[in-house]
């Protein structure tokens, strides 16, 4: 399996975490390519976290704007109160590169306290740079070429505080 997110893993040197002001837990529009959240948000109740690696390094605070690609899941209609949910991911980019960058922005509400993430067997933790707002930034592994344009998803794990989680599947190209 394609060891995508293996980068989160073994991120080198941790950069160093600039303070940031607080984000409202709503998505700010941009002029980024909008995905249809069609696989949609799962909510479970789950109190067995899967085991946690090392975490990746945080990343400098941007802007949603400043990501190339946005990705809104659907939204449970009357969700419980404290039930965890992701709002948006943000990437640097919808196909990414052997060896290139990785970018991520998590905005969930201030009940997800914890975020994973995951892809074909390989995952890591991104940390909360604020209430609500989760970030990290890394370097991709070498992707073999015979995997040169595929699709993937990477899956983005939110838990709170009593172990509810939600569970969020953004695809993404290799090349």
């Amino acid at each position: 399996m394609l060891a995508l997110l293996g980068a989160l893993t073994t991120a080198a040197a941790p950069s160093p975490v600039p303070t940031i002001p607080p984000a409202s837990p709503a998505p700010e529009l941009s002029a980024s390519p909008l995905a249809s959240g069609s696989p949609g948000a799962t909510v479970s109740p789950s109190a067995s976290p899967a085991p946690a690696g090392p975490a990746a390094s945080a990343a400098p605070t941007l802007s949603p704007a400043s990501y190339g690609y946005r990705f809104v899941p659907h939204q449970p209609t009357n969700p419980a109160p404290g039930t965890p949910q992701i709002f948006a991911v943000y990437l640097n980019a919808e196909h990414l590169k052997s060896h290139g960058p990785i970018l991520i922005r998590v905005e969930t509400n201030e009940s997800v306290v914890k975020m994973q993430s995951k892809s074909n067997g390989r995952g890591g933790a991104i940390p909360m740079v604020a209430p609500g707002v989760f970030a990290a930034q890394s370097v991709l592994p070498a992707i073999p070429f015979i995997a040169s344009g595929i699709s993937t998803d990477l899956v983005f794990i939110g838990t709170s505080a009593d172990g509810r989680t939600v569970v969020v599947r953004v695809p993404v190209e290799l090349g």
